[in-house]
């Protein structure tokens, strides 16, 4: 089993600068941010936009990715899912994976020592 996990967060992006205060505050070091559009299950039929090359409707969403030891895998979704739920339908899904190896570039650090 690995011992980090990468947590993909695709949330409503109003919400997101009050979710990175909060993983912040529990330790989370870095964060990685997009901007993605969502299509189908994901779009919010109160607040979507069509898009003009191909008549897709969608709803802009931001991508919070970070990586965290596995045994804070469980607490970190809960915030999100805590900060980023509204409790309307397109409030977004949150994706673990498990990370055979973070390696830092300058330093060469491994796992939980290249995350400082």
């Amino acid at each position: 089993m690995s011992s980090m996990k990468e947590v993909k967060a695709l949330v409503r992006t109003e919400c997101v600068s009050e979710l990175l205060h909060a993983l912040r505050d529990s330790g989370v070091s870095r964060f990685y941010l997009s901007r993605i559009h969502a299509v189908g299950g994901g779009t919010d039929p109160e607040d979507f936009k069509v898009s003009l090359a191909d008549g897709s409707v969608y709803t802009e969403k931001t991508k919070v990715e970070f990586v965290c030891r596995a045994d804070r895998t469980d607490d970190l979704v809960e915030i999100v899912r805590t900060w980023a739920r509204t409790g309307q339908r397109g409030d977004g899904v949150v994706i673990v994976s498990n990370v055979t190896d973070v390696i830092d570039v300058r330093t060469g650090d491994h796992n939980q020592m290249a995350l400082l």
